[in-house]
């Protein structure tokens, strides 16, 4: 007989919300980096704390210096000093010291550098600045100097982008560039042509300039007007020739006594000394109309101190010059004359003889006192016996006090000026204007000029004409033709052979050097000449620069040719690449040179410049323009600056200066000082927030301080015993964080759940390898495992060199197979936080659920799960199980069910009708189960209870247990903004209610900008209480905050009502001070 049944509600199987389960974070996590530092000439590190000292290297002799680590964080290069007369050169290890190698076999390398990506290191050496590939040594560039000053590069600092290099620069010696074209550059196969055209100086190199100058009364108005101007005109001459020296000495006539006629008034030395001397100076008489010079240039030439040393003139290398001012002819001895001492014109005057003691050594005895005009020139220029040759230079410069008599009336001074390479002022000089005659005279001195390649041995250059004579402040034009000797330099890098021209003039250098630089490239195919001249920017502002191209083939047609660069085009103070080419038969040749922009600056300084780079070239990289950065600096930030360091996202510097450290903000062109007290050292901490540096307090050992890159309190970081601690180095570390929680964490016995991992690199860079261990215990069975990044198997995953940020999401599905609670447990080897490299996660499996075991009876129990669910998020699966307890079968059995109307239509079946309503099981034998299945959606917000009923054909003993229901809470979480308007600029509050306990919520606006991370964290009681920015800049109008499921129990976008967004009455600096 038939049956219905009824069956108790059965509690045992239900089961409570799941809730997510991940490891907290540690209150003060470690910054992920270490600092290396350099500890008494060994290599240590420290955590980002100070604490936890390592030492890497261990050695008393050589030192380790300069430690840098890779950008991965995994190796190190560093200084090795092995002190005495040793080189020093650059060695990399692994990160903890371990497998030293040296970077190349050269010596002299120090202070090295990353790049960015790791493949390349710049280096100083006693050269300069170098760009060497790690993996074997090569140099690939460096970093040329401008080729007018003489400088020392140092602290290369290699930009975060990879595109510049900051270093340091001590330019010692500032030059003007003298030669057009200052540089060439070339591509050739046998031979090329090219041109350089010289000025000669206005003064000879090396100057010993004496003054000789008529002091009888006539010269009156000529000494008053050289005590007036002669010292404007040495100190021009002294700044064309910074090793100029000069002297004064006076004449008269033999008859104003022995004591006037020639003194000695001002030695060889500087300017002021004979302007001093030249305000002493008094006026003698002068007797007849004739003086006598001749005696003063043969004392100038050959007077002798005790020990044979001459008086004047004595130093070798210089440029001799005697500058004779007078007004009249000189006495002077001719045995050709009726009386030897008295010249024929204009009147004779009888002489007196002088007696033996003051005669005219080594002349007739018949000159008397006085000089025979070879022999003046044999003491000026040589004579036999002479160790070396006198070589002085006599400049005439002859003033004009009457019409009677001048200095040159008797041929006497043309024929000196021009024994002795001199020049004369032929038409002379009134009082007024001696100073002009003479500065004129001393750039009418003729000058050789020769030039003087140094070329590698297999390069020649010839030039026409080989030199030329002529006067100062004169162009000359050489023409220069280089050849390949064979078997002459190989292809190579462009510039792979460099030539300096330097220009001598009569054998001697000048202070300020004249050179031209050659840069040439061995190539097959057409010849192609790049010309550049340097040029001045008196302010420092970028300046138009025009340079020539020539290119031909080989029956001397022209070809086209293509640059970087226009010329005419603004240049900025420094030094730029200027790269052309031309081509023919499908065969390119290119040539480079540098286009020098300078600002005039005489003083010795040290900046910081920037060179920057081209990654263009096949061999790695090149230097395309160097710029000087501080120059431009004011307020005590410029002109004595020293080891850069980048920040970490390459807008700014910060560097040495003087006793203080600054940073400069590349784009504004400015810079701060931030602290003082003589720091060094400096580096910037990879994520931005601080910057190290070494500083000695008082008798203290120098410790490592740390200060914020916007000035403040600085403090003591690294204390290492009583040891001095210099030289700090960040290492990036990689950093990965694993969190993880179960959804749901309770489920009904045989039901799934998914285990959700994300592992999250907070680090400064990648690990080795990040690999996830998973334990899953015995009473789960794991049915599948999925991930973003890497592959995975039951028990592991390997994700690789997770990139900072990058983030790897793995999902383990698990089923059920025994009641009890159950912990996964996920970690990741320790890194620099390992409180965060681990994760349990507790599944509560729910005991059984089945039916009363009532003998007789058809019973039925039913199941949810999850009993709590959020609209939007996971589904909610009912489970109907069934026992008949008869001692026979019970035929035709069915569950009818009781399904809230919200959550229909289903979604899925298992043994039921597509709509659920009916799940026809049929025979059940005696003591056997079944079970079906209804999946419901969460799309709608419920409180209620679903169930059913089982009926059955058959004897039935207890109609009670043939119902059954449970509990279902679908909750709609809500977002509330307050107030509902407000302007750009405004920081409305958010709240949120119904949300999954300690779940992760993103927020954003629907509209406009939202700040990131955006990041809430529930509450245990479903709710949040937030503050969300409204930006500046951001859109008017109407707009919803979304909240979207980040951790935990999934939902559907959350959306709160309208906010309006109106325009701030308030500018954004109002907004901010207020």
């Amino acid at each position: 007989m038939r049956h219905l049944a009824l069956a108790v509600l059965l509690l045992a199987g239900l089961v409570v919300a799941a809730r997510p389960v991940a490891t907290a974070q540690p209150p003060d996590p470690t910054a992920p980096y270490r600092i290396g530092v350099s500890r008494t000439g060994d290599i240590w590190s420290t955590d980002a704390d100070g604490d936890d000292p390592r030492q890497h290297t261990n050695t008393r002799r050589p030192r380790e210096t300069d430690p840098d680590y890779s950008p991965d964080g995994t190796l190190v290069a560093y200084t090795v000093d092995p002190g005495s007369d040793a080189r020093t050169e650059v060695v990399i290890a692994n990160a903890d010291g371990s497998n030293p190698r040296r970077l190349s076999d050269r010596e002299g390398e120090r202070q090295p550098s990353w790049s960015p990506d790791g493949t390349m290191i710049a280096v100083t050496d006693d050269e300069g600045i170098k760009i060497v590939r790690v993996s074997d040594g090569a140099v690939l560039d460096s970093i040329p100097a401008p080729a007018h000053t003489e400088v020392e590069d140092s602290h290369p600092a290699w930009s975060p982008d990879g595109d510049t290099i900051a270093f340091a620069r001590d330019t010692r010696r500032a030059t003007t560039p003298r030669v057009t074209p200052f540089t060439v550059g070339a591509s050739a196969q046998d031979s090329f042509t090219t041109t350089a055209t010289v000025r000669t100086p206005t003064v000879l190199a090396k100057p010993e300039i004496m003054f000789l100058v008529d002091t009888t009364a006539s010269m009156v108005t000529t000494i008053d007007a050289l005590r007036t101007n002669l010292g404007k005109a040495m100190g021009r001459i002294a700044d064309a020739e910074p090793e100029a020296t000069f002297g004064l000495a006076a004449y008269e006539d033999f008859t104003d006594g022995v004591e006037r006629r020639f003194r000695l008034v001002a030695p060889l030395g500087k300017a002021e000394a004979v302007q001093t001397a030249l305000g002493l100076l008094d006026l003698g008489d002068g007797g007849d109309l004739e003086e006598d010079w001749f005696n003063a240039l043969h004392e100038i030439a050959r007077s002798t101190n005790a020990d044979g040393s001459y008086k004047v003139f004595s130093k070798p290398g210089t440029s001799r010059i005697i500058v004779l001012a007078g007004d009249a002819s000189s006495h002077e001895c001719d045995p050709t004359w009726p009386n030897p001492t008295v010249s024929p014109t204009p009147t004779p005057t009888p002489t007196t003889d002088p007696g033996p003691a003051i005669r005219a050594q080594d002349e007739p005895e018949e000159c008397g006192p006085y000089w025979q005009r070879s022999t003046v020139i044999e003491d000026l220029t040589s004579r036999d016996g002479d160790p070396a040759p006198r070589d002085i230079h006599v400049v005439g410069v002859p003033v004009i006090t009457s019409e009677d008599e001048s200095l040159d009336r008797q041929g006497q001074a043309t024929e000196i000026t021009l024994a002795t390479d001199g020049a004369l002022i032929d038409a002379g000089a009134s009082p007024d204007d001696i100073v002009a005659a003479i500065e004129d005279g001393i750039t009418r001195i003729p000058v050789t000029v020769r030039p003087i390649a140094a070329c590698p041995a297999n390069v020649s250059v010839t030039f026409q004409p080989e030199s030329a004579t002529v006067g100062g402040n004169t162009e000359v034009k050489f023409t220069e033709t280089v050849r390949f000797v064979e078997p002459g330099p190989s292809s190579a890098a462009l510039g792979d052979v460099r030539c300096t021209i330097r220009f001598e003039f009569d054998g001697k250098t000048p202070d300020q050097p004249y050179e031209q630089h050659l840069d040439i490239t061995r190539r097959a195919g057409p010849t192609l000449v790049v010309e550049s001249q340097a040029t001045s920017s008196p302010n420092g502002d970028p300046v138009p620069v025009t340079f020539t191209t020539t290119a031909t083939n080989a029956a001397g047609a022209a070809l086209p040719v293509r640059c970087d660069a226009t010329s005419g085009a603004l240049f900025p103070v420094g030094l730029t690449t200027l790269t052309c080419s031309t081509t023919e038969r499908g065969r390119t040749v290119t040539a480079r040179t540098f286009i020098t922009v300078y600002a005039p600056d005489p003083n010795s300084f040290r900046d910081i410049w920037l060179a920057e780079l081209d990654g263009t070239e096949l061999d790695g990289t090149s230097v395309r323009r160097q710029l000087d950065l501080t120059r431009r600096f004011t307020g005590g930030c410029g002109r004595d600056d020293s080891a850069p360091a980048w920040s970490p996202d390459g807008t700014r510097l910060v560097y040495e200066h003087a006793d203080a450290l600054c940073v400069a903000i590349l784009a504004g062109g400015s810079a701060t000082r931030i602290v003082s007290g003589n720091p060094s050292d400096p580096a910037w901490s990879p994520d931005g927030a601080l910057i190290a540096f070494s500083r000695y307090d008082g008798d203290s050992p120098s410790l490592v301080w740390t200060v914020p890159p916007s000035g403040g309190d600085a403090g003591p970081l690294i204390a290492l015993d009583e040891d001095d601690v210099t030289q700090p180095a960040f290492q990036r570390l990689p950093d990965l964080r694993l969190t993880g929680a179960a959804v749901p964490a309770e489920i009904v016995f045989g039901g799934t759940t998914t285990v959700r991992l994300k592992v999250t690199n907070v680090g400064l860079t990648a690990p080795r390898a990040a690999n996830v261990a998973i334990t899953v215990p015995a009473g789960l069975l794991v049915d599948g495992i999925t991930t973003t990044v890497g592959t995975c198997t039951a028990t592991t995953c390997t994700l690789g060199r997770l990139a900072p940020g990058g983030v790897a999401d793995i999902q383990l599905t698990v089923t059920g197979t025994t009641a009890g609670r159950h912990v996964v447990r996920a970690s990741l080897p320790d890194d620099v936080n390992p409180g965060d490299n681990r994760v349990d996660m507790p599944i509560t499996v729910a005991e059984e659920v089945r039916p009363p075991a009532n003998p007789g009876s058809l019973s039925m129990a039913v199941a949810l799960a999850p009993l709590e669910s959020y609209v939007g998020g996971d589904d909610l699966v009912l489970s109907y199980r069934v026992r008949n307890g008869a001692p026979e079968p019970m035929t035709d059995v069915r569950v009818v069910t009781a399904l809230p109307p919200q959550l229909l239509p289903v979604k899925a079946v298992v043994g039921c009708s597509a709509d659920g309503a009916t799940c026809p099981i049929g025979t059940l034998a005696p003591g056997q189960e079944a079970e079906v299945r209804v999946t419901l959606p969460a799309k709608a917000a419920v409180a209620g209870t679903a169930g059913g009923s089982v009926i059955g054909v058959g004897p039935d003993s207890n109609a009670a247990d043939n119902t059954a229901a449970t509990g279902v809470l679908v909750r709609q979480p809500e977002i509330t903004v307050a107030p509902g308007v407000g302007p750009t600029g405004f920081v409305p509050r958010a709240t949120g209610k119904a949300f999954p306990p300690g779940a992760t919520v993103k927020l954003a606006w629907t509209v406009g900008l939202s700040q990131t991370p955006g990041l809430v964290v529930v509450k245990a009681d479903g709710t949040f209480d937030t503050q969300f920015l409204v930006f500046h800049n951001d859109r008017i109008g109407p707009r919803q905050l979304e909240g979207t499921t980040v951790i935990g129990p999934a939902f559907g976008p959350v959306r709160s009502k309208d906010f309006l967004v109106v325009r701030s009455a308030l500018q954004p600096p109002d907004f901010v001070n207020r």
